[in-house]
């Protein structure tokens, strides 16, 4: 383990811990399944608001996030997202 990882430990019962492991193994698949212009639609359509580019205030500053899809990159969005995971 390097030094800037951290492990997180909840307590779950074994029911919520099958649970939470059938529905991270379904969602993978269903990922997997997909092509990349699939699995970017998919995620664009994942969050009903679809709001990927935002503003917002924070102290007087407003700061602009902007979300750009690149079929030509060599991350995958599940790449991505298991990198966030494992932080």
């Amino acid at each position: 383990m390097q030094d800037s990882e951290k492990i997180y430990r909840i307590e779950l019962t074994n029911e919520e811990y099958e649970f939470l492991e059938n529905l991270k193994t379904e969602f993978c698949n269903k990922l997997y399944k997909m092509n990349d212009e699939e699995r970017a639609e998919y995620l664009k359509n994942f969050y009903p608001e679809q709001n990927l580019n935002f503003e917002k205030e924070i102290k007087g500053t407003v700061y602009k996030v902007n979300t750009y899809f690149n079929k030509d990159s060599e991350h995958t969005i599940l790449t991505r997202f298991f990198e966030i995971f494992q932080k």
